[in-house]
């Protein structure tokens, strides 16, 4: 109901702008604290959940002993996302042609954005082993991970579920990924080099420090 209600309001106000509709308040914005005190819309709840050391021990193994029978080379998909911080769906858009190997960068194209995700193509250091696992893909196709979306989502639940790691999705990889960077010591502007977030409010969400991470040599 919370995702319908945003799309309402949206509607209104593109209506009202085309002459459409004649609204002098904003009616959906009037009507949420009555939605959320009958429980028809709430705030997204902030996941915090990092796989732990063993946890990502587990499934790397699971992917590497199933490499046989599947073509998604799960292992070095987990290990990219990390690495990179890529959703999954950004990861299969991934192209050849996008690779600067002189900078070691790459492009995500139409990268997620609030207003307007339709050609915002950004670039993004391939850190770390994201550089290596990207070199290691065979150039079979114009993308380096030629596969779907989806599958992988189902191909890292049903690990999940055969490994019982509880409560753990392919996306929190990105929040695994960000933390990882602010705990190897990289500022807020790095980092959203890395993330291509806009904001530091929109970063933050990403961010789960570990306690012991901020101990210093």
């Amino acid at each position: 109901m919370t995702v319908e209600v945003g799309y309402l309001g949206d509607l209104f106000k593109l209506a009202t702008s085309m002459g459409k509709l004649s609204v002098d308040r904003d009616v959906v914005a009037e009507a949420r604290p009555a939605l959320r005190l009958v429980k028809l819309v709430a705030k997204s709840r902030k996941r915090d959940r990092r796989p732990t050391p063993d946890e990502l021990k587990r499934l790397l193994e699971h992917f590497e002993k199933a490499a046989w029978r599947t073509v998604i080379p799960m292992a070095d998909i987990v290990n990219f996302a990390i690495a990179s911080s890529r959703r999954q769906s950004e990861i299969t858009r991934l192209q050849w042609a996008d690779v600067d190997d002189a900078k070691r960068a790459c492009v995500v194209r139409d990268a997620k954005h609030p207003r307007a995700k339709a050609g915002n193509h950004r670039h993004f250091p391939l850190l770390g082993d994201a550089w290596e696992i990207v070199k290691r893909q065979p150039e079979t196709a114009p993308e380096i991970f030629p596969f779907n979306a989806k599958s992988i989502g189902a191909s890292f639940t049903r690990a999940c579920e055969d490994l019982r790691v509880d409560d753990l999705h392919f996306h929190d990889l990105r929040h695994e990924a960000t933390s990882r960077l602010f705990e190897q010591g990289y500022t807020i502007e790095q980092v959203a080099a890395v993330t291509l977030h806009e904001s530091w409010r929109e970063l933050k969400r990403y961010t789960q420090l570990k306690p012991e991470s901020l101990h210093r040599p």
